[in-house]
Protein backbone atom coordinates (compact mmCIF):
# COMPACT_ATOMS: atom_id res chain seq x y z
CA UNK A 1 0.00 0.00 0.00
CA UNK A 2 2.91 2.30 0.64
CA UNK A 3 4.45 1.93 -2.79
CA UNK A 4 4.56 5.05 -4.92
CA UNK A 5 2.59 5.43 -8.13
CA UNK A 6 5.73 5.32 -10.23
CA UNK A 7 6.88 2.09 -8.62
CA UNK A 8 3.46 0.55 -9.14
CA UNK A 9 3.29 1.58 -12.78
CA UNK A 10 6.83 0.44 -13.39
CA UNK A 11 6.28 -3.00 -11.92
CA UNK A 12 2.84 -3.91 -13.27
CA UNK A 13 3.52 -6.67 -15.77
CA UNK A 14 1.55 -9.73 -16.85
CA UNK A 15 3.02 -12.71 -15.03
CA UNK A 16 2.95 -14.90 -18.14
CA UNK A 17 5.26 -12.66 -20.16
CA UNK A 18 8.65 -14.05 -20.94
CA UNK A 19 11.62 -11.84 -20.09
CA UNK A 20 12.60 -11.43 -23.73
CA UNK A 21 9.10 -10.48 -24.82
CA UNK A 22 8.76 -7.99 -21.97
CA UNK A 23 12.07 -6.41 -23.01
CA UNK A 24 10.76 -6.10 -26.55
CA UNK A 25 7.61 -4.38 -25.26
CA UNK A 26 9.67 -1.97 -23.14
CA UNK A 27 11.89 -1.01 -26.07
CA UNK A 28 8.93 -0.53 -28.40
CA UNK A 29 7.09 1.61 -25.86
CA UNK A 30 10.13 3.81 -25.19
CA UNK A 31 10.81 4.39 -28.87
CA UNK A 32 7.21 5.05 -29.84
CA UNK A 33 6.66 7.35 -26.85
CA UNK A 34 9.26 9.77 -28.15
CA UNK A 35 7.70 9.73 -31.61
CA UNK A 36 4.20 10.20 -30.18
CA UNK A 37 5.29 13.10 -27.96
CA UNK A 38 6.92 14.95 -30.85
CA UNK A 39 3.99 14.24 -33.16
CA UNK A 40 1.40 15.40 -30.62
CA UNK A 41 3.41 18.49 -29.69
CA UNK A 42 3.57 19.41 -33.38
CA UNK A 43 -0.19 18.88 -33.66
CA UNK A 44 -0.89 21.12 -30.65
CA UNK A 45 1.41 23.89 -31.91
CA UNK A 46 -0.17 23.72 -35.35
CA UNK A 47 -3.71 24.03 -34.01
CA UNK A 48 -2.63 26.80 -31.61
CA UNK A 49 -1.05 28.71 -34.50
CA UNK A 50 -4.32 28.38 -36.42
CA UNK A 51 -6.29 29.93 -33.57
CA UNK A 52 -3.68 32.69 -33.14
CA UNK A 53 -3.85 33.47 -36.85
CA UNK A 54 -7.64 33.64 -36.62
CA UNK A 55 -7.53 35.94 -33.58
CA UNK A 56 -4.90 38.23 -35.11
CA UNK A 57 -5.98 38.43 -38.76
CA UNK A 58 -9.59 37.20 -38.79
CA UNK A 59 -11.05 38.77 -35.63
CA UNK A 60 -14.61 38.61 -36.93
CA UNK A 61 -14.43 34.82 -37.23
CA UNK A 62 -12.73 34.48 -33.86
CA UNK A 63 -15.45 36.63 -32.28
CA UNK A 64 -18.02 34.01 -33.26
CA UNK A 65 -16.74 31.83 -30.42
CA UNK A 66 -18.18 32.45 -26.97
CA UNK A 67 -16.31 34.64 -24.51
CA UNK A 68 -15.65 31.62 -22.27
CA UNK A 69 -14.16 29.64 -25.14
CA UNK A 70 -11.98 32.58 -26.25
CA UNK A 71 -10.71 32.94 -22.70
CA UNK A 72 -9.96 29.22 -22.41
CA UNK A 73 -8.40 28.38 -25.75
CA UNK A 74 -4.94 29.92 -25.43
CA UNK A 75 -4.31 28.89 -21.77
CA UNK A 76 -5.32 25.35 -22.75
CA UNK A 77 -2.86 25.21 -25.64
CA UNK A 78 -0.13 26.85 -23.54
CA UNK A 79 -0.39 24.43 -20.63
CA UNK A 80 -0.89 21.44 -22.94
CA UNK A 81 2.26 22.36 -24.85
CA UNK A 82 4.23 22.91 -21.63
CA UNK A 83 3.02 19.59 -20.26
CA UNK A 84 4.08 17.76 -23.43
CA UNK A 85 7.49 19.45 -23.29
CA UNK A 86 7.86 18.37 -19.67
CA UNK A 87 7.12 14.72 -20.45
CA UNK A 88 9.32 14.84 -23.54
CA UNK A 89 12.21 16.11 -21.42
CA UNK A 90 11.52 13.57 -18.68
CA UNK A 91 11.39 10.80 -21.26
CA UNK A 92 15.02 11.50 -22.16
CA UNK A 93 16.19 11.04 -18.57
CA UNK A 94 17.10 7.80 -16.81
CA UNK A 95 13.91 8.07 -14.77
CA UNK A 96 11.81 8.27 -17.92
CA UNK A 97 13.56 5.27 -19.44
CA UNK A 98 12.94 3.29 -16.27
CA UNK A 99 9.23 4.13 -16.03
CA UNK A 100 7.78 4.25 -19.56
CA UNK A 101 4.29 3.45 -18.21
CA UNK A 102 4.25 6.71 -16.27
CA UNK A 103 5.47 8.66 -19.31
CA UNK A 104 2.68 7.07 -21.36
CA UNK A 105 -0.03 8.23 -18.95
CA UNK A 106 1.55 11.67 -18.62
CA UNK A 107 1.64 12.03 -22.40
CA UNK A 108 -1.97 10.91 -22.78
CA UNK A 109 -3.39 13.04 -19.99
CA UNK A 110 -1.48 16.11 -21.21
CA UNK A 111 -3.90 16.26 -24.13
CA UNK A 112 -7.04 14.73 -22.62
CA UNK A 113 -6.91 15.81 -18.96
CA UNK A 114 -4.94 19.07 -18.78
CA UNK A 115 -7.50 21.00 -20.90
CA UNK A 116 -10.28 19.79 -18.60
CA UNK A 117 -8.36 20.93 -15.51
CA UNK A 118 -7.85 24.38 -17.08
CA UNK A 119 -11.57 24.52 -17.83
CA UNK A 120 -12.36 23.63 -14.22
CA UNK A 121 -10.16 26.48 -12.99
CA UNK A 122 -12.14 28.83 -15.23
CA UNK A 123 -15.40 27.50 -13.78
CA UNK A 124 -16.43 25.48 -16.83
CA UNK A 125 -16.49 21.88 -17.97
CA UNK A 126 -14.40 21.47 -21.11
CA UNK A 127 -13.75 18.37 -23.17
CA UNK A 128 -12.61 18.36 -26.80
CA UNK A 129 -14.07 15.18 -28.31
CA UNK A 130 -12.03 15.54 -31.51
CA UNK A 131 -8.69 15.91 -29.68
CA UNK A 132 -9.62 13.06 -27.35
CA UNK A 133 -10.32 10.73 -30.27
CA UNK A 134 -7.14 11.80 -32.08
CA UNK A 135 -4.91 11.12 -29.08
CA UNK A 136 -6.56 7.74 -28.45
CA UNK A 137 -6.03 6.85 -32.09
CA UNK A 138 -2.38 7.93 -31.92
CA UNK A 139 -1.88 5.77 -28.83
CA UNK A 140 -3.47 2.70 -30.42
CA UNK A 141 -1.67 3.10 -33.76
CA UNK A 142 1.82 3.98 -32.54
CA UNK A 143 1.95 2.18 -29.17
CA UNK A 144 -0.09 -1.04 -29.54
CA UNK A 145 1.24 -2.64 -26.35
CA UNK A 146 -0.10 -2.96 -22.79
CA UNK A 147 -3.78 -2.50 -23.48
CA UNK A 148 -4.43 -1.90 -19.78
CA UNK A 149 -2.45 1.36 -20.00
CA UNK A 150 -4.79 2.53 -22.74
CA UNK A 151 -7.80 1.70 -20.57
CA UNK A 152 -6.37 3.64 -17.61
CA UNK A 153 -5.73 6.71 -19.76
CA UNK A 154 -9.27 6.58 -21.17
CA UNK A 155 -10.92 6.09 -17.79
CA UNK A 156 -8.92 9.00 -16.35
CA UNK A 157 -9.95 11.40 -19.11
CA UNK A 158 -13.64 10.49 -19.30
CA UNK A 159 -13.94 9.94 -15.55
CA UNK A 160 -12.66 13.44 -14.79
CA UNK A 161 -15.28 14.97 -17.07
CA UNK A 162 -18.10 12.99 -15.45
CA UNK A 163 -16.85 13.89 -11.98
CA UNK A 164 -16.47 17.60 -12.77
CA UNK A 165 -19.87 17.82 -14.40
CA UNK A 166 -21.86 15.83 -11.86
CA UNK A 167 -20.14 16.61 -8.55
CA UNK A 168 -19.00 20.22 -9.08
CA UNK A 169 -22.04 21.30 -11.05
CA UNK A 170 -19.96 23.30 -13.52
CA UNK A 171 -21.39 24.67 -16.75
CA UNK A 172 -20.18 23.22 -20.07
CA UNK A 173 -18.33 25.59 -22.39
CA UNK A 174 -20.74 27.42 -24.74
CA UNK A 175 -23.60 25.89 -22.77
CA UNK A 176 -23.44 22.73 -24.88
CA UNK A 177 -23.44 19.70 -22.61
CA UNK A 178 -21.63 16.62 -23.88
CA UNK A 179 -23.14 14.21 -21.41
CA UNK A 180 -25.80 12.95 -23.81
CA UNK A 181 -26.07 9.20 -24.11
CA UNK A 182 -25.19 9.32 -27.81
CA UNK A 183 -21.86 11.04 -27.10
CA UNK A 184 -20.87 8.59 -24.38
CA UNK A 185 -21.99 5.67 -26.53
CA UNK A 186 -19.75 6.96 -29.31
CA UNK A 187 -16.81 7.37 -26.92
CA UNK A 188 -17.37 3.92 -25.47
CA UNK A 189 -17.24 2.20 -28.83
CA UNK A 190 -14.30 4.29 -30.00
CA UNK A 191 -12.31 3.40 -26.87
CA UNK A 192 -13.40 -0.24 -27.05
CA UNK A 193 -12.28 -0.62 -30.66
CA UNK A 194 -8.91 1.02 -29.89
CA UNK A 195 -8.35 -1.24 -26.87
CA UNK A 196 -9.42 -4.33 -28.80
CA UNK A 197 -7.02 -3.47 -31.61
CA UNK A 198 -4.16 -3.09 -29.13
CA UNK A 199 -5.06 -6.36 -27.40
CA UNK A 200 -5.27 -8.33 -30.66
CA UNK A 201 -2.02 -6.81 -31.92
CA UNK A 202 -0.32 -7.81 -28.70
CA UNK A 203 -1.58 -11.39 -29.04
CA UNK A 204 -0.39 -11.50 -32.64
CA UNK A 205 3.04 -10.17 -31.73
CA UNK A 206 3.31 -12.56 -28.80
CA UNK A 207 2.54 -15.50 -31.08
CA UNK A 208 4.98 -14.29 -33.71
CA UNK A 209 7.66 -13.66 -31.09
CA UNK A 210 7.23 -17.16 -29.67
CA UNK A 211 7.28 -18.67 -33.18
CA UNK A 212 10.54 -16.91 -33.96
CA UNK A 213 12.02 -18.10 -30.69
CA UNK A 214 10.99 -21.69 -31.38
CA UNK A 215 12.28 -21.47 -34.94
CA UNK A 216 15.64 -20.19 -33.73
CA UNK A 217 15.89 -23.06 -31.25
CA UNK A 218 14.82 -25.46 -33.98
CA UNK A 219 17.46 -24.19 -36.42
CA UNK A 220 20.07 -24.32 -33.66
CA UNK A 221 19.17 -27.96 -33.05
CA UNK A 222 19.38 -28.78 -36.75
CA UNK A 223 22.78 -27.09 -37.00
CA UNK A 224 24.11 -28.91 -33.94
CA UNK A 225 22.72 -32.35 -34.75
CA UNK A 226 23.73 -32.33 -38.41
CA UNK A 227 27.14 -30.78 -37.79
CA UNK A 228 28.23 -33.27 -35.12
CA UNK A 229 28.30 -36.42 -37.33
CA UNK A 230 29.78 -34.44 -40.24
CA UNK A 231 32.61 -33.18 -38.04
CA UNK A 232 33.23 -36.69 -36.73
CA UNK A 233 33.38 -38.17 -40.22
CA UNK A 234 35.59 -35.30 -41.40
CA UNK A 235 38.09 -35.89 -38.58
CA UNK A 236 38.21 -39.63 -39.29
CA UNK A 237 38.78 -39.08 -43.00
CA UNK A 238 41.44 -36.46 -42.30
CA UNK A 239 43.33 -38.86 -40.01
CA UNK A 240 43.11 -41.59 -42.63
CA UNK A 241 44.47 -39.28 -45.31
CA UNK A 242 47.43 -38.41 -43.09
CA UNK A 243 48.58 -42.02 -43.29
CA UNK A 244 51.38 -42.71 -45.77
CA UNK A 245 50.91 -44.91 -48.82
CA UNK A 246 48.30 -45.23 -51.51
CA UNK A 247 46.27 -47.86 -49.66
CA UNK A 248 44.71 -47.12 -46.29
CA UNK A 249 43.51 -49.77 -43.86
CA UNK A 250 40.33 -48.87 -42.05
CA UNK A 251 39.21 -50.62 -38.88
CA UNK A 252 35.70 -51.99 -38.78
CA UNK A 253 34.90 -49.91 -35.68
CA UNK A 254 35.74 -46.72 -37.59
CA UNK A 255 33.44 -47.69 -40.44
CA UNK A 256 30.68 -48.48 -37.95
CA UNK A 257 31.00 -45.05 -36.35
CA UNK A 258 30.93 -43.37 -39.75
CA UNK A 259 27.88 -45.42 -40.72
CA UNK A 260 26.14 -44.50 -37.47
CA UNK A 261 26.85 -40.82 -38.09
CA UNK A 262 25.51 -41.03 -41.64
CA UNK A 263 22.47 -42.94 -40.44
CA UNK A 264 21.88 -40.26 -37.85
CA UNK A 265 21.94 -37.57 -40.54
CA UNK A 266 19.51 -39.52 -42.70
CA UNK A 267 17.15 -39.93 -39.74
CA UNK A 268 17.19 -36.21 -39.04
CA UNK A 269 16.60 -35.32 -42.68
CA UNK A 270 13.82 -37.91 -42.93
CA UNK A 271 12.10 -36.44 -39.89
CA UNK A 272 12.24 -33.01 -41.51
CA UNK A 273 10.73 -34.32 -44.73
CA UNK A 274 8.09 -36.23 -42.78
CA UNK A 275 7.06 -33.16 -40.80
CA UNK A 276 6.96 -31.07 -43.96
CA UNK A 277 4.76 -33.61 -45.73
CA UNK A 278 2.26 -33.75 -42.88
CA UNK A 279 2.20 -29.95 -42.69
CA UNK A 280 1.80 -29.25 -46.42
CA UNK A 281 -0.16 -32.29 -47.55
CA UNK A 282 -3.06 -33.88 -45.73
CA UNK A 283 -2.64 -37.49 -44.72
CA UNK A 284 -4.45 -39.97 -46.94
CA UNK A 285 -5.78 -42.76 -44.74
CA UNK A 286 -6.70 -46.28 -45.78
CA UNK A 287 -8.80 -47.24 -42.80
CA UNK A 288 -9.88 -50.77 -42.00
CA UNK A 289 -10.99 -52.69 -38.90
CA UNK A 290 -7.96 -53.29 -36.71
CA UNK A 291 -7.64 -55.25 -33.46
CA UNK A 292 -5.36 -53.22 -31.23
CA UNK A 293 -3.88 -55.86 -28.91
CA UNK A 294 -2.11 -58.05 -31.52
CA UNK A 295 -1.17 -54.94 -33.49
CA UNK A 296 0.55 -53.32 -30.48
CA UNK A 297 2.23 -56.62 -29.66
CA UNK A 298 3.80 -56.58 -33.13
CA UNK A 299 5.02 -53.01 -32.61
CA UNK A 300 6.58 -53.95 -29.26
CA UNK A 301 8.29 -56.95 -30.81
CA UNK A 302 9.81 -54.68 -33.45
CA UNK A 303 11.02 -52.28 -30.74
CA UNK A 304 12.32 -55.01 -28.42
CA UNK A 305 16.05 -54.29 -29.07
CA UNK A 306 15.53 -50.63 -28.13
CA UNK A 307 13.52 -51.54 -25.02
CA UNK A 308 16.10 -54.10 -23.92
CA UNK A 309 19.01 -51.75 -24.49
CA UNK A 310 17.39 -49.09 -22.30
CA UNK A 311 16.33 -51.57 -19.58
CA UNK A 312 12.65 -50.71 -19.95
CA UNK A 313 10.12 -52.58 -17.78
CA UNK A 314 7.13 -53.08 -20.07
CA UNK A 315 3.51 -53.70 -19.09
CA UNK A 316 1.06 -54.22 -21.95
CA UNK A 317 -2.40 -54.02 -20.37
CA UNK A 318 -4.30 -53.72 -23.65
CA UNK A 319 -7.02 -56.37 -23.61
CA UNK A 320 -7.58 -58.76 -26.49
CA UNK A 321 -11.36 -58.40 -25.96
CA UNK A 322 -11.50 -54.79 -27.13
CA UNK A 323 -13.54 -54.11 -30.28
CA UNK A 324 -11.57 -53.25 -33.42
CA UNK A 325 -10.80 -49.66 -34.33
CA UNK A 326 -11.10 -48.01 -37.72
CA UNK A 327 -7.53 -47.01 -38.52
CA UNK A 328 -4.76 -46.98 -41.09
CA UNK A 329 -2.34 -49.67 -39.93
CA UNK A 330 0.72 -47.97 -41.46
CA UNK A 331 -0.01 -44.61 -39.82
CA UNK A 332 -0.94 -46.29 -36.54
CA UNK A 333 2.40 -48.12 -36.59
CA UNK A 334 4.17 -44.77 -36.95
CA UNK A 335 2.09 -43.39 -34.09
CA UNK A 336 2.93 -46.12 -31.57
CA UNK A 337 6.57 -46.24 -32.68
CA UNK A 338 6.99 -42.49 -32.24
CA UNK A 339 5.30 -42.37 -28.83
CA UNK A 340 7.16 -45.37 -27.40
CA UNK A 341 10.50 -44.27 -28.86
CA UNK A 342 9.88 -40.77 -27.50
CA UNK A 343 9.30 -42.14 -23.99
CA UNK A 344 12.41 -44.34 -24.10
CA UNK A 345 14.90 -41.95 -25.67
CA UNK A 346 13.88 -38.85 -23.73
CA UNK A 347 14.29 -40.48 -20.33
CA UNK A 348 17.18 -42.12 -18.49
CA UNK A 349 17.42 -45.94 -18.69
CA UNK A 350 15.34 -48.16 -16.42
CA UNK A 351 11.90 -46.57 -16.75
CA UNK A 352 8.60 -48.44 -16.54
CA UNK A 353 6.30 -48.26 -19.56
CA UNK A 354 2.59 -49.11 -19.25
CA UNK A 355 0.24 -49.41 -22.23
CA UNK A 356 -3.53 -49.54 -21.74
CA UNK A 357 -6.77 -48.92 -23.63
CA UNK A 358 -10.43 -48.37 -22.67
CA UNK A 359 -13.67 -47.67 -24.49
CA UNK A 360 -15.08 -44.13 -24.26
CA UNK A 361 -18.39 -43.75 -26.10
CA UNK A 362 -17.69 -44.50 -29.78
CA UNK A 363 -13.93 -44.06 -29.33
CA UNK A 364 -11.08 -46.12 -27.95
CA UNK A 365 -8.82 -44.22 -25.57
CA UNK A 366 -5.23 -45.47 -25.52
CA UNK A 367 -2.58 -44.41 -23.00
CA UNK A 368 1.19 -44.80 -22.88
CA UNK A 369 2.46 -44.03 -19.39
CA UNK A 370 6.10 -43.79 -18.37
CA UNK A 371 7.78 -43.35 -15.00
CA UNK A 372 10.40 -40.96 -16.32
CA UNK A 373 11.32 -37.36 -15.64
CA UNK A 374 8.01 -35.86 -16.68
CA UNK A 375 7.29 -32.53 -18.33
CA UNK A 376 6.49 -29.17 -16.79
CA UNK A 377 2.72 -28.83 -16.70
CA UNK A 378 2.82 -25.47 -18.49
CA UNK A 379 4.70 -27.09 -21.40
CA UNK A 380 2.17 -29.89 -21.94
CA UNK A 381 -0.13 -27.98 -24.32
CA UNK A 382 2.82 -27.19 -26.61
CA UNK A 383 4.73 -30.49 -26.91
CA UNK A 384 2.83 -31.38 -30.09
CA UNK A 385 3.76 -28.13 -31.84
CA UNK A 386 6.03 -28.25 -34.87
CA UNK A 387 9.07 -26.54 -33.32
CA UNK A 388 8.55 -27.58 -29.70
CA UNK A 389 11.18 -29.63 -27.88
CA UNK A 390 10.77 -30.88 -24.37
CA UNK A 391 13.16 -29.93 -21.59
CA UNK A 392 13.89 -33.62 -20.99
CA UNK A 393 15.21 -33.94 -24.58
CA UNK A 394 18.71 -33.42 -23.22
CA UNK A 395 18.95 -37.22 -23.01
CA UNK A 396 18.96 -37.49 -26.78
CA UNK A 397 19.71 -34.91 -29.46
CA UNK A 398 17.01 -34.48 -32.06
CA UNK A 399 14.48 -32.23 -33.67
CA UNK A 400 11.49 -33.28 -31.59
CA UNK A 401 9.23 -33.75 -34.62
CA UNK A 402 7.81 -37.15 -33.64
CA UNK A 403 5.04 -35.78 -31.42
CA UNK A 404 3.99 -33.30 -34.08
CA UNK A 405 3.60 -36.14 -36.58
CA UNK A 406 1.61 -38.12 -33.98
CA UNK A 407 -0.86 -35.28 -33.62
CA UNK A 408 -1.31 -35.04 -37.38
CA UNK A 409 -2.03 -38.78 -37.58
CA UNK A 410 -4.61 -38.69 -34.79
CA UNK A 411 -6.34 -35.59 -36.16
CA UNK A 412 -6.58 -37.26 -39.57
CA UNK A 413 -8.33 -40.21 -37.88
CA UNK A 414 -10.79 -37.85 -36.20
CA UNK A 415 -9.43 -38.41 -32.72
CA UNK A 416 -7.73 -36.33 -30.05
CA UNK A 417 -4.29 -36.51 -28.47
CA UNK A 418 -2.78 -35.01 -25.33
CA UNK A 419 -0.40 -35.50 -22.43
CA UNK A 420 -0.82 -35.36 -18.66
CA UNK A 421 2.43 -34.76 -16.83
CA UNK A 422 4.31 -32.84 -14.19
CA UNK A 423 8.03 -32.55 -13.58
CA UNK A 424 9.36 -35.58 -11.71
CA UNK A 425 6.14 -37.61 -11.97
CA UNK A 426 6.40 -39.23 -15.38
CA UNK A 427 4.18 -38.63 -18.38
CA UNK A 428 0.97 -40.15 -19.71
CA UNK A 429 0.36 -39.67 -23.42
CA UNK A 430 -3.18 -40.44 -24.52
CA UNK A 431 -5.08 -40.47 -27.78
CA UNK A 432 -8.46 -41.62 -29.08
CA UNK A 433 -9.33 -43.66 -32.17
CA UNK A 434 -12.77 -44.31 -33.68
CA UNK A 435 -14.24 -47.78 -33.30
CA UNK A 436 -14.71 -49.66 -36.55
CA UNK A 437 -18.50 -49.39 -36.46
CA UNK A 438 -18.13 -45.61 -36.81
CA UNK A 439 -17.25 -44.23 -40.22
CA UNK A 440 -14.80 -41.42 -39.62
CA UNK A 441 -15.85 -38.26 -41.50
CA UNK A 442 -12.92 -36.22 -40.25
CA UNK A 443 -9.51 -36.10 -41.82
CA UNK A 444 -8.12 -35.28 -45.18
CA UNK A 445 -9.12 -38.36 -47.13
CA UNK A 446 -10.18 -41.74 -45.80
CA UNK A 447 -10.59 -44.74 -48.04
CA UNK A 448 -10.61 -48.45 -47.51
CA UNK A 449 -9.08 -51.11 -49.68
Amino acid sequence: MGRSLTTLLGNIQPSSESANYETWQENLLRGRLRLSLWLTLTYVLTIAFGYWHMAAFLPSEFAEFSATYRALIFPIFAFTGLSLCFWLTLHSTQFGQQYPNLIFLGFSWSVTLVPQIIGTLFGSVYIDILSLCIILLVQAALMPVRWWLHVISQVGAVGYYVGAYLTLGLTPVDGEPVHQASIFLYLFWFCFICDLAVFLYKRLQRTEFESRRQLQAFLHTITHDLRTPVMGASMVLKNLLNQSGESVLVNRSILERMWQGSDRQLSLLSSLVEAHDTEVRCLVLHCQPLHLQPFVQSVLADLEPLLTQNQVTLKNLISADLPPVSADDAQLWRLFTNLITNAVKHNPPGIELVLSADIEAAMLRCTIQDSGLGIKSEQCPYVFELYAREARSRYVPGLGLGLYVCRQIILAHGGKIGVNSSLGSGSTFWFTLPLSRRINPIGCSNSSN
